[in-house]
């Protein structure tokens, strides 16, 4: 009995030693449940807070919004409904120079410029510079459009010459400077865009080197023909129009900022014919009329091969101009320089074939530039024809120019019986002529430069260049060479023969008896005449950039009786010899940029 009561003890020990090890697991397990709980209740509520953050935070954007939208349709609501449409978006680029222009094509702006530096010397100066480097252009632009149909254009010339050679040349100043329209409504049946209508100073439509850019010319300077003969910007209105392969243009034109003097002499009579008191009536000062026109056809054109043919004339009406105001025209050639501007080497040019500039003794004594208006010519007309054509790397251009001087020939007598040198007859005849060719060493083709709707019309401007230093090429490398003639002399006596007479005989100031004093009185034109053969080379590194370098030889050249350096009576005291047997080398490079 003893041992049973024993086993139950033991049995009852054990069993209350097992339910206080459960009862204690359990309440260590309860109390990791009721941690866990309160852990997760706390991010419940954390997360419970974020959202109320963030329903609150959009309920004040929606709000805001709201708002905003209130607003609009508010000032919507005011906004009169005839009112025109907002402006669109623009398009900016500044990859050459700075343009702007709306997404409809509507209006543009742009604003460029260009900077060139020449450079170089002659084995022989003459009269010229032995060296020389400067500013030949700082030019600063802006052009554009506007509603489409009107076009502008305002170009400015800080750079320029103030002496060379005795004479006062172009100063920086306005190039081009105008406005224009080109309307649908004057849409031509056979043209590409609608014809044009401009009004201010430009290109004169006469010859193609003329109205060629600086920029993209092969050689530095234009061609003697061209330089002398070509009429340059001037103020007036033309009209033209152009298709896919032709262009054409007529203007009436008048003064140009380029002149030396921009007007004649106002209420100043001649130095001859009725005198002052007697009748006498004023010769008002009217300055002179051109009237130009230029067409030009290209049977052929493409990226590889053209052929371009134009003609072009011009009627010159001096009016009462003299050689100071209208000096390109009246002292034909003076402002030459044997193709090499720089260096200043100026050897040909008439005296004033109005016979104002020498109303006042001229050659022979006296005040040189006279503003009296003297009428010896009557009026003059110009004609050109040009060619070009391009085949894969190789191209040429050639064109020849001449010029016809009607004269009054009663003003003329009048004025050599004022003992006034007034050479040549009732009329004259000058011409002259250039050939180049011109070929690519890297492929490049100046076909693709070709366009016809310039404003100035047809013509040539930046070759597409295959391999730019840009991208990793050498650029755009070519050869050109160039044959150049002019012929200033006009009637009898105009070159040796005048020049030898002057020579062994010893002229006085009497008209009366002195067979050197008639003859030179009686003489033709005596302008001298020139041949000039340049080589050189042409790089386009990038677009944008482009240089030269010219050598140019004069092959001949004779000018007895130009118009420079006039500091005494006669004629040792101008120029010097007679410059027949002369044949320098001029070398001349440049460097441009332009945007």
């Amino acid at each position: 009995m003893a041992i049973l009561v024993k086993k139950h003890v033991m049995a009852s020990s054990a069993l209350v030693m097992l339910l206080c090890a459960t009862g204690a697991q359990a309440a260590a397990d309860a109390n990791a449940i009721e941690a866990r709980l309160r852990a997760l209740e706390a991010e419940i509520a954390k997360l419970r807070k974020e959202a109320r953050a963030a329903k609150a935070q959009a309920a004040a954007a929606s709000n805001a919004a709201n708002k905003a939208t209130n607003v609009v349709n508010a000032a919507h609501a005011k906004v009169d409904p005839n009112a025109p449409p907002p402006p669109p978006p623009v398009f900016v680029s500044f990859r050459n120079g700075i343009f702007v222009e709306t997404e409809d094509k509507a209006y543009s702006f742009k604003v460029g410029g260009r900077i060139i530096v020449d450079g170089g010397g002659i084995t022989e100066p003459l009269n010229g510079f032995s060296n020389q480097v400067g500013f030949r252009q700082i030019r600063l632009e802006v052009e554009g459009k506007a509603a489409k149909v009107w076009f502008y254009k305002l170009q400015y010339d800080f750079a320029g010459t103030s002496q060379i050679t005795g004479n006062n040349q172009v100063l920086g100043g306005i190039r081009d400077f105008f406005f224009g329209i080109q309307h649908p409504a004057m849409t031509l049946p056979w043209s590409k865009d609608p014809m044009f209508i401009i009004v201010g100073n430009q290109f004169e439509p006469f010859t193609l080197e003329m109205t060629s850019s600086t920029k993209y010319r092969s050689f530095l300077e234009r061609a003697m023909a061209v330089d002398g003969f070509g009429a340059a910007r001037h103020i007036g209105a033309a009209v033209g129009a152009y298709g896919d392969n032709w262009s054409a243009k007529l203007g009436v034109f008048s003064t140009s900022p380029e002149d030396a003097s921009l007007n004649p002499g106002q209420n100043t009579p001649s130095t001859w014919g009725v005198p002052k008191g007697a009748g006498w009536v004023s010769t008002g000062g009217a300055q002179y009329v051109d009237v130009a026109g230029r067409m030009t056809y290209a049977p052929i054109k493409d990226e590889h091969d053209l052929l371009h043919i134009g003609v072009s004339g011009r009627y010159h009406s001096p009016n009462d101009a003299t050689g100071l105001s209208d000096d390109r025209v009246l002292r034909l050639g003076n402002r030459l320089r044997s193709e090499a501007n720089i260096l200043g080497q100026g050897l040909l040019g008439t005296p004033d074939l109005s016979c104002g500039s020498y109303g006042s003794g001229g050659l022979f004594g006296g005040v040189p530039f006279s503003p009296a208006a003297g009428n010896c010519t009557r009026d003059v007309t110009s004609y050109a024809f040009e060619l070009a054509a391009a085949h894969g790397p190789f191209d040429m251009q050639a064109e020849y120019v001449a010029t016809d001087y009607h004269r009054n020939m009663d003003k003329v007598l009048q004025a050599r019986a004022s003992g006034v040198f007034a050479p040549g007859g009732s009329s004259a005849h000058f011409s002259g002529y250039y050939v180049y060719g011109h070929y690519w060493l890297t492929g490049d083709e100046r076909a693709t430069a070709y366009s016809t709707s310039d404003k100035a019309g047809a013509n040539f401007f930046e070759p597409k260049i295959k391999n730019p230093v840009s991208a990793g090429g050498f650029g755009a490398f070519s050869l050109v060479g160039r044959y150049s003639a002019i012929n200033l002399n006009s009637g009898p006596y105009s070159g040796s023969g005048l020049a030898n007479m002057l020579a062994v005989t010893n002229p006085t100031y009497s008209p009366a008896g002195n067979f050197a004093y008639q003859s030179v009185l009686n003489a033709g034109v005596a302008g001298g005449r020139q041949e000039n053969v340049t080589a050189g080379f042409d790089w386009y590194p990038d677009k944008g950039i482009h240089l030269q370098f010219n050598w140019t030889h004069v092959l001949h050249v004779s000018a007895p009786l130009n118009d420079y350096n006039i500091v005494g009576s006669f004629l040792p005291q101008r120029q010097g010899a007679y410059m027949n047997g002369a044949h320098p080398d001029l070398f001349e490079a440049r460097a441009q940029v332009y945007w």
